[in-house]
């Protein structure tokens, strides 16, 4: 965004220019102040050479600031369906978190790789964002707020979420040889077991305050757009996350059906 800034800002430069000496060329037409007259070129070459690349110019321009103003569009856009796609992560897997804590459930080692994978994805997109408009407005303000906190703060933070999920597996891991060295047969880990719940209630209160953040980030965005993108819908459909049986019982059954 910022090099068609300047892309559009040298365009006008030139365009103006353009403009100066076709404008000097007519009036000397008329006054012959100095007249240019020759064989190979004339008052009335220089004056199309010079209106005619205004005129091209200033076609250019239109387009570009049709390409400006439509990259504008498609940053909030993106942004807008960054944020929003890491709150739904952010929601499922607290969820996930939640159920198995409460229940007491078994806990897999890839519990939290899917989200750890797409938060990583998503930060990399997002460093790439250049919102950088021609003039400054309640809009734009807002929106380089929320860009500013995510370079300074909450991409940082995300990472290290998306780093720190690999302690799961290793507080796993921990527990299985705990439980092997004190000569138990039943090596099940749940999230009753000591190191594995630790790493899952602190991960959890990261993941809710980063969701808080995020939801922050995604109404300002939503408010500095005159709710273009209704949040508030979304974010309904978001936080119902739903909680499906994963059971073997119920994968057989759901086959058994077709039988």
């Amino acid at each position: 965004m910022t090099q068609l800034k300047h892309t559009i800002i040298y365009l006008v430069i030139l365009g103006m220019l353009c403009l100066v000496i076709s404008y000097a060329i007519s009036v000397n037409m008329e006054t012959e102040f100095c007249a240019i007259n020759s064989r190979f070129i004339s008052n009335n070459f220089l004056f199309t050479c010079f209106s005619g690349a205004f005129a091209s110019i200033s076609v250019l321009i239109f387009t570009e600031i049709y390409r400006f103003i439509q990259m504008k569009k498609s940053i909030e856009q993106f942004l807008f369906s960054q944020l929003a796609f890491i709150y739904g992560q952010l929601q499922a897997a607290n969820a996930n978190i939640t159920n198995i804590l409460n229940k007491n459930g078994l806990v897999s080692d890839n519990l939290l790789s899917s989200l750890s994978s797409t938060i990583t994805q998503m930060t990399f997109s997002l460093r790439s964002l250049d919102y950088n408009p021609f003039f400054s407005s309640n809009r734009s303000r807002a929106i380089k707020r929320i860009i500013t906190r995510l370079f300074s703060t909450g991409i940082i933070q995300l990472d290290s979420l998306a780093k720190d999920c690999i302690y799961l597996p290793m507080a796993i891991c921990t527990d299985k040889l705990d439980t092997l060295s004190s000569e138990v047969s039943n090596t099940v880990i749940t999230s009753t077991s000591p190191n594995t719940q630790k790493v899952l209630n602190v991960l959890n209160k990261e993941i809710i305050r980063l969701t808080s953040q995020i939801l922050i980030d995604l109404t300002e965005l939503n408010t500095a757009c005159d709710n273009f993108f209704h949040w508030n819908d979304v974010e309904k459909k978001l936080s119902d996350v739903p909680m499906p049986d994963t059971s073997l019982s119920a994968f057989f059954s759901k086959y058994d059906s077709f039988k």
